[in-house]
């Protein structure tokens, strides 16, 4: 299976340093409420942040991270995004949900 992205919700910014490190050969998109979140991680290898509010369930989650991903050109239709968080949603340091999802 090979993705197009790997998107990762993240509070302090934790989650996509770890994904960062590996170098993956696709973009990481870090989706986080936190602007000071957002600015450390402007210089970690392969991302770019993108603010976006707190998610209240895994379903607004998935569809939220498909939207942005096709809305800034990371994946097209049809295409698969690794997603990765952590419930309960907000909290630093609970990574541990990982999702495959296909872009409507």
């Amino acid at each position: 299976m090979s993705a197009a992205a790997i998107i990762t919700y993240t509070t302090s910014g934790s989650t996509t340093l770890r994904a960062s490190r590996g170098r993956p050969e696709v973009p990481i998109l870090c989706l986080t409420e936190s602007l000071v979140t957002a600015r450390k991680l402007a210089l970690a290898w392969g991302v770019q942040c993108v603010m976006a509010p707190d998610v209240i369930n895994f379903s607004n989650m998935v569809g939220r991270a498909c939207q942005i991903a096709k809305e800034f050109e990371y994946a097209s239709p049809e295409q698969s995004v690794v997603i990765t968080a952590g419930v309960p949603f907000g909290t630093p340091g609970t990574t541990n949900i990982l999702r495959i999802a296909k872009i409507d």
